[in-house]
């Protein structure tokens, strides 16, 4: 085990008065083969939460490590736990005080730490899920930790008391229709109201499903269940929603004609308890700048397809899935904002034997393997009080690295009438400043990510940025670096990196 991480801190410099954005500090820690990756938790103005673990297990045990940061990335406080090496890190979540960590084995026996902010002190929750089921997605609120879950490809909620060990199976059937039918399109937790919406796909037949809502209180009880689109010909294909006053609701996502198939375009609907408002939808190539990402010519032919198909009647789609930040209300109407990905895949290659006249050959085949999501671009839109499209605005965004999961990128802030968001794109610092009415009023390009000494040249990099408190962001990640001109550091180094930026 390594006992001590290298810390180097840098100076305050500028990466460019154009910019608007100063780096205050940053800390490097070392990565060799004795650590796992580092994690980063930001907890506002209380610091952030440095989390590592060991590679190196002892007497079956794997350590794992918590550091306290204050807002100048200096250690205050440190609390290691023992797991067992067979643990994995399978979910995490994180409120304004506590980050959780769900930990799980091969065999179902998990372990729930919940540590608090600032003391650092760690509650420790063992168990175990049914036999031949799994979970995902963790959300908290208040005492209880839930999971979307699956037995046999029926799909239910699983919670634990994170404070008493509790557990609880919350089955999500839906009569007169078969669980084998039904998926787990999205859980959401709304703070503000402390409730539970749980949203479920229900295939009726390869060209329609059904959405279904059921909403529940902090506890896990069941206070609704109720079909969405039954009137609607349309497929949901992702889903969330804003309390927007007593039993009002607005839900806004993606839909596709299909029920199998990629999103199409997106959707705003508004309710009343179990009753629709409006619901409006809109094709991607209906937004005024969804493409305006994409190089002229080929924006141009995807342009040329749709008058074609428009001029027979017929509606040209496009296929992209959306990573939709939570609606945001406004006296006048609702912000939406949505990242947009699609899947990829790369080919390999591996050896098989075969048998030909009884002697054995080496035979090379091919197969197809997913290779994670591509973030292109995002979407932002103001929408009126009755689901109409105002203006909306879209930018270009390409993270340094694709997830294998659908996550989001952009961090968000609303101040003064405006919309700030904050992301690395091609490993440059990018912030983009709109107000309610639709006009960029500050658009900004940092150079790319810096290491702050002299002669160092990065050959990769791995970055992620999130909101820290007032005007700072707080980005990490890895690097690898080489430099042959400053003899106080190695030539080559691959070191985690967390700097203090100040927007």
């Amino acid at each position: 085990m390594k006992k001590h991480l290298t810390f180097i801190f840098l100076l305050v410099f500028n990466i460019g008065i154009f910019a608007q954005v100063t780096y205050e500090k940053r800390i490097e820690l070392e990565l060799n083969d004795n650590f796992d990756k580092e994690d980063l938790v930001a907890f506002g103005k209380e610091g952030c939460l440095l989390i590592s673990s060991d590679n190196d297990a002892t007497d079956g045990l794997r350590n794992w490590k918590y550091q306290l940061l204050n807002t100048d990335l200096e250690i205050i406080k440190t609390e290691t736990i023992n797991l067992s090496r067979k643990l994995y890190l399978k979910e995490k979540y994180s409120s304004k005080q506590i980050s959780h960590e769900f930990f799980i084995d091969q065999k179902g026996n998990y372990t729930l730490l919940s540590i608090a902010i600032p003391s650092i002190e760690i509650t420790k929750i063992s168990g175990s899920i049914p036999k031949k089921s799994y979970v995902k997605d963790m959300a908290v609120l208040g005492d209880f930790a839930f999971f979307i879950s699956y037995l046999k490809k029926t799909p239910y909620l699983f919670s634990i008391n994170w404070k008493t060990g509790t557990k609880k199976l919350i089955p999500l059937n839906i009569k007169g229709i078969s669980s084998k039918k039904i998926s787990i399109i999205n859980f959401q937790l709304l703070e503000n109201s402390n409730e539970i919406f749980v949203y479920l796909k229900a295939i009726k037949s390869k060209k329609e499903s059904n959405v279904y809502i059921i909403r529940l209180i902090e506890n896990g009880d069941k206070t609704e269940v109720f079909n969405l689109t039954k009137e609607l010909d349309k497929n949901i294909t992702s889903i969330s929603t804003s309390n927007c006053g007593e039993d009002k609701y607005i839900f806004t996502g993606t839909y596709s004609a299909s029920a199998n198939g990629m999103s199409e375009g997106i959707f705003f609907c508004k309710t009343l308890g179990e009753k629709i408002e409006f619901i409006k939808y809109y094709n991607f190539l209906d937004l005024d700048n969804f493409l305006s990402y994409l190089p002229d010519r080929k924006k141009e032919k995807i342009e040329q397809k749709k008058k074609r198909k428009d001029a027979k009647g017929k509606e040209f789609s496009i296929n992209y899935m959306i990573a939709n930040h939570d609606i945001m209300p406004l006296n006048d109407g609702y912000l939406f904002l949505g990242e947009a990905y699609y899947p990829t895949y790369r080919t390999e290659t591996y050896q098989t034997t075969i048998f030909i006249n009884g002697r054995a050959q080496m035979q090379t085949q091919f197969r197809t393997v997913f290779d994670g999501y591509q973030y292109t671009h995002a979407v932002v839109a103001k929408i009126d009080l009755n689901g109409k499209i105002i203006w909306d605005k879209t930018f270009d965004m390409w993270p340094s690295y694709k997830p294998y999961f659908g996550k989001k990128f952009i961090s968000v802030a609303k101040h003064n009438n405006n919309l700030k968001l904050v992301f690395v794109s091609r490993n440059k610092i990018i912030s983009e400043a709109i107000n309610y009415e639709g006009e960029i009023s500050n658009k900004r390009e940092s150079e790319e990510l810096q290491t702050g000494l002299s002669g160092d040249k990065v050959k990769y990099a791995f970055s992620n940025i999130d909101f820290w408190y007032d005007n700072y962001f707080l980005t990490n990640g890895s690097q690898k670096i080489k430099n042959s001109t400053d003899k106080s550091v190695k030539r080559k180094r691959k070191v985690y990196f967390i700097s203090k930026i100040k927007y």
